[in-house]
C-alpha cells in the first residue's frame, strides 16, 4: 500500500489497539496486513471479522493461523497496555508523528516500534553504512564523518552493526549529536550484543527503531527489509567501505529506488574493501571527499528541509543516474575481475600471498589481517621469513625496508 491508500482509510486514534494487534503477530515483514486493511477498511473491523472471513480474504497468500490464534489466546487490550508500560512506543503510518520521509517510499512499513524518539522531519538525516570488518582507513572515515555530522546537528541513521555503522553512530553521539539505529529484530533486543553500549546510548541520544514487534529475534531474512528503512529515513546515503558482493549494496539499491543521494568514498585499487565503493563511483555515485565537502552538498541540496520539513516533492527527486537495474550495473554486480592464476605454493605461503596486494604492507599489517580473519598465524617473524621466500621465488617484491607488495607480470 502507498501512503495515499493508507491515508484514505481514515483510521483514527481509537483504532490503535486493533492496529497494534495486526502488527504484533510474529510474521515476516508486513505479511498480509495490507490485504486485510483493504478488505475490511480498518483494524477494528478486521478484529471483529469472523475467522472464516479473514481466511477468505487472505486466500492462498498467507496462512491465517498465527493471526487468528493470537486473537483467541490474548487479551489485546492487556497486551497493548503492557507494551505502553514497557517504555516502548509505536507509530503507525497514518499518524502525525510517523516520519514524513518514510511515508513516500515504496511499501512503507505500517508500524514503527521504537525506544527513545523518531527522527525529526525538519532535521537533515544521513545514513552512514559500510563493511562490518572494516579497515583502519574505513574506521577513520566513519569516526571522522560521524563526529562532523554530530557537531552539525545532522542525524546519523544506521543499522547499529559492528564496524562502519557502529563507529559512525558512536562518534555522532560523542560529538553531542543524535543517531538512530534501525534493527532487523525487535527494538527491545540488542543486536549485535557486542554493541550494547551503543544500544544504551541511542535510547537517550536518538532512538532504536524496528518494523518488527517486541521480542522478534534477529534472522537473516529480516535485514534486507530493515535496510529500506535505513535509507528511507535519510536524505543521503554514504558508503565508506564495501566489497563488490556486499549486503551494504542492498541498502544502496533501495536508496536508489527511493530517490536518495548516494555518496561513496574512493579506495585504493586492488583492495577488496574498496571494490564496492569504487564500483559505485564508476556507476554514478557522488564522490565522498571529506565531511566538509559532503555537508556543503547536503546543505545546498536539502536546505528547505530545515525550514519546511521533508515533503512529497523531496520524495520525487532522484540525483543518481542511471538506475541500478541497468545492464551495466548487472555486469558490475557479477564482475569478479580477471584474477591471475595463483602460483603453486604450499598452503601457508599461499595464505600469505593472498593477503598481499598491490600496495606496500609490512609483516605487522599481514599479521593484523590474519588476526581479523581468525586464522592461525606463524607470528610476525614467521611472516617475514615467508615474505622473503615469496620475493626470492618471484611472487612478491620488497619495495622498501619491511614493505612488501604482490608481484605483477
Amino acid at each position: 500500500m502507498n501512503i495515499d491508500e493508507i491515508m484514505s482509510l481514515g483510521i483514527g486514534d481509537d483504532e490503535r489497539v486493533y492496529a497494534f494487534w495486526l502488527q504484533s503477530v510474529p510474521w515476516i515483514g508486513q505479511g498480509p496486513v495490507p490485504a486485510i486493511l483493504k478488505a475490511f477498511g480498518s483494524p477494528r473491523q478486521a478484529f471483529l471479522a469472523s475467522d472464516e472471513k479473514i481466511a477468505e480474504v487472505l486466500g492462498k497468500r498467507s496462512d491465517p493461523k498465527a493471526l487468528l490464534s493470537y486473537r483467541k489466546e490474548n487479551d489485546i487490550f492487556e497486551k497493548y497496555d503492557e507494551f505502553m508500560r514497557s517504555g516502548m512506543k509505536v507509530s503507525f503510518a497514518w499518524e502525525k508523528d510517523y516520519p514524513e520521509r518514510l511515508k513516500y517510499i515504496p511499501d512503507p512499513p505500517l508500524a514503527l516500534f521504537y525506544i527513545g524518539r523518531l527522527p525529526e522531519n525538519n532535521k537533515l538525516s544521513v545514513a552512514v553504512i559500510g563493511a562490518r570488518q572494516c579497515s583502519d582507513y574505513g574506521e577513520m572515515l566513519a569516526d571522522e564523518l560521524g563526529e562532523a555530522l554530530g557537531k552539525n546537528d545532522i542525524n546519523v541513521i544506521s543499522g547499529m552493526a559492528f564496524g562502519i555503522d557502529g563507529i559512525s553512530q558512536n562518534a555522532a553521539i560523542s560529538a553531542g549529536g543524535s543517531s538512530f539505529g534501525v534493527l532487523g529484530c525487535g527494538a527491545d533486543i540488542c543486536y549485535p550484543d557486542s554493541n550494547y553500549g551503543l544500544y544504551e546510548k541511542l535510547k537517550t541520544s536518538g532512538g532504536i527503531i524496528s518494523a518488527y514487534p517486541p521480542g522478534t529475534q534477529a534472522m537473516a531474512r529480516f535485514f534486507p527489509p530493515r535496510n529500506r528503512i535505513v535509507s528511507g529515513l535519510s536524505d543521503a546515503v554514504v558508503v565508506l567501505e564495501a566489497r563488490t558482493r556486499s549486503g551494504t549494496l542492498i541498502t544502496v539499491d533501495m536508496a536508489l529506488e527511493q530517490g536518495r543521494d548516494i555518496y561513496a568514498a574512493p579506495g585504493r585499487l586492488g583492495e577488496e574493501l574498496s571494490s564496492g565503493t569504487n564500483g559505485l563511483i564508476g556507476h554514478g555515485a557522488r564522490l565522498y571527499l571529506s565531511p566538509e565537502v559532503f555537508m556543503g552538498d547536503l546543505f545546498e541540496d536539502h536546505a528547505s528541509i530545515m525550514t519546511e520539513g521533508f515533503t512529497e516533492e523531496d520524495a520525487s527527486l532522484s540525483f543518481l543516474k542511471p538506475a541500478f537495474d541497468a545492464p551495466s550495473d548487472k555486469r558490475h554486480r557479477s564482475y569478479t575481475g580477471n584474477a591471475p592464476k595463483e602460483p603453486e605454493l604450499d598452503e601457508e605461503h599461499l595464505e600469505i600471498y593472498r593477503l598481499l596486494s598491490l600496495f606496500p604492507q609490512s609483516a605487522e599489517d599481514i599479521e593484523e589481517k590474519i588476526q581479523r580473519k581468525n586464522m592461525d598465524s606463524p607470528g610476525v617473524t614467521g611472516i617475514c621469513l615467508m615474505l622473503m621466500e615469496l620475493c626470492l621465488e618471484g611472487h612478491a617484491v620488497q619495495v622498501s625496508p619491511g614493505q612488501f607488495c604482490r608481484k605483477t607480470d
